[in-house]
């Protein structure tokens, strides 16, 4: 059905072991005879080993969907659908109706992210296979979710990197319609304003969201400081859970503006929150941070390919050194790294050498990774890009 695509040992190796991605040195085929963005079989010395997209052009050139020898049609993606909504639901309650869908190749649809925002679906398409599927991809979504519209949220330069043309040129807006108000959704029945459109990621950090409840659980009565805050999920949480007061420092105006928003929305006196519109590294520098009991710490990925991984070890070394070392005893720390080329021993290092540096006792009082919503892979260390601690300073 589909062209064989032949590889060297060390790429079955890798796929065995659960690896989705075939670099092109791997491959022993003439990628001349492939198109861009086609299904292939894979196969090791006659041996089949899966059924994967093809990017001939590109270094991550084949990504692996399944072991099995698959036909990936319309079919496909409805029963893939049924399944990852039947489980991811089970980790949901009807108090939260927004979440991931599609977590890429951690879904085993790699290059697809699919996020559900009660009925309205955000859809990234970040590799060529799924790309050139998309029509299809959205029909079956139309068959499953009967959702009231579908929005393309993938990023312009991820065309030219897939080498494929862009065919959302013409409206984001894949079917259905939207409001003309940025629609309102919930987590843990805290409302929040979700800019579908123009927000950040597909509209919201649904990744964080375990952590958001972390934060409301020791909120009580704390002054709380959250750097990165956006539309402010952790703002909401701790004032929702009994917070005095809490301080929101963003560089988007129009994401403070909808964090107001949010608080009128969930009734909260606006006097318990200050936005500050302000730069990360100059706040953490120049402003006092000892009146806070808990600090959230969840900047933006300061690193998105392996070349930059040392200047994102430098910004998070400085920001986590910097706060420990100004706040005062009893305060707790939320710290993220939201970036796979930062891995899980890498930002455990980074926090190691900013405790040190700040001459400070530090306890580790929770390790927190991604929700059940965002499955990770034992084999391939991509998936687990959100890593979290919860630190407590004496």
């Amino acid at each position: 059905m589909y062209k064989k695509l032949e590889v060297n040992p060390s790429a079955r190796n890798a796929i065995q072991s659960g690896h989705p991605w075939i670099f092109s040195g791997k491959i022993m085929s003439a990628l001349s005879d492939y198109e861009n963005g086609e299904c292939v079989y894979v196969y090791c010395e006659g041996k089949f080993l899966g059924t994967g997209f093809i990017s001939p052009e590109n270094s991550i050139c084949v990504r692996m969907i399944s072991r099995s020898r698959l036909e990936i049609n319309r079919e496909f993606f409805i029963q893939k659908f049924i399944q990852m909504q039947r489980m991811k639901k089970m980790f949901l309650s009807d108090k939260t109706n927004m979440y991931r869908l599609c977590f890429s190749e951690a879904d085993f649809i790699p290059g697809l992210i699919v996020d559900y925002y009660n009925n309205n679906l955000v859809i990234q398409t970040n590799s060529a296979g799924v790309i050139k599927r998309r029509d299809i991809i959205v029909e079956a979504l139309k068959d499953v979710l009967m959702p009231v519209s579908i929005i393309d949220r993938t990023d312009i330069d991820t065309y030219k990197l897939e080498h494929c043309e862009n065919p959302s040129l013409e409206s984001i807006l894949l079917y259905g319609s939207l409001p003309d108000e940025i629609p309102v959704m919930k987590e843990n029945d805290i409302l929040f304003y979700v800019d579908l459109k123009n927000g950040h990621k597909t509209g919201f950090y649904l990744d964080q969201r375990e952590n958001r409840e972390l934060i409301g659980g020791i909120s009580r009565d704390k002054s709380v400081l959250n750097l990165c805050s956006y539309t402010g999920g952790f703002t909401l949480y701790a004032l929702l859970n009994g917070a005095g007061r809490t301080v929101s420092v963003d560089v988007s105006g129009k994401a403070l503006d909808l964090l107001e928003r949010n608080i009128k929305l969930n009734k909260i006196s606006p006097e318990k929150n200050e936005n500050v519109k302000e730069d990360l590294f100059e706040y953490v520098t120049n402003y006092d941070l000892e009146q806070f009991g808990i600090i959230i710490i969840d900047p933006p990925a300061f690193a998105k390919h392996v070349s930059d991984s040392r200047q994102a070890e430098k910004a998070y070394k400085y920001i986590n050194a910097g706060v420990l070392k100004k706040v005062k005893p009893e305060t707790f720390i939320l710290t993220s790294s939201c970036t796979s080329v930062v891995n899980q021993d890498m930002f455990a290092e980074i926090i190691e050498k900013s405790i040190r540096d700040s001459r400070r006792d530090v306890k580790i009082i929770k390790k927190t990774f991604l929700p059940a919503d965002h499955p990770a892979l034992f084999h391939f260390k991509e998936t687990e890009y959100l890593k979290s601690y919860l630190l407590y300073v004496l």
